[in-house]
């Protein structure tokens, strides 16, 4: 998978929203990602964070970790 908008592969958000799994990238483009399924991204959180922050609405969580745009170029970590 690549972003369509700025061709990077990797440092992305996902974001489930009921039965739609979203990606965001730092440059701040986003697009539903169909083939991951909410069972999948329910597994792969629980693998990945199982102390993981909550926050009151996507843009807060989006500005807090840095996919509003901020970093758009940057890969990080």
């Amino acid at each position: 998978m690549l972003c369509s908008a700025c061709d990077a592969r990797r440092d992305w958000l996902f974001i489930n929203q009921g039965r739609h799994v979203w990606i965001r990238c730092r440059c701040g483009h986003h697009w539903a990602e169909p083939e991951i399924t909410r069972a999948d991204f329910d597994h792969l959180l629980r693998q990945a964070q199982p102390n993981r922050m909550h926050y009151p609405t996507v843009a807060a969580a989006m500005a807090d970790l840095g996919f509003d745009g901020t970093f758009a170029g940057l890969y990080l970590g």
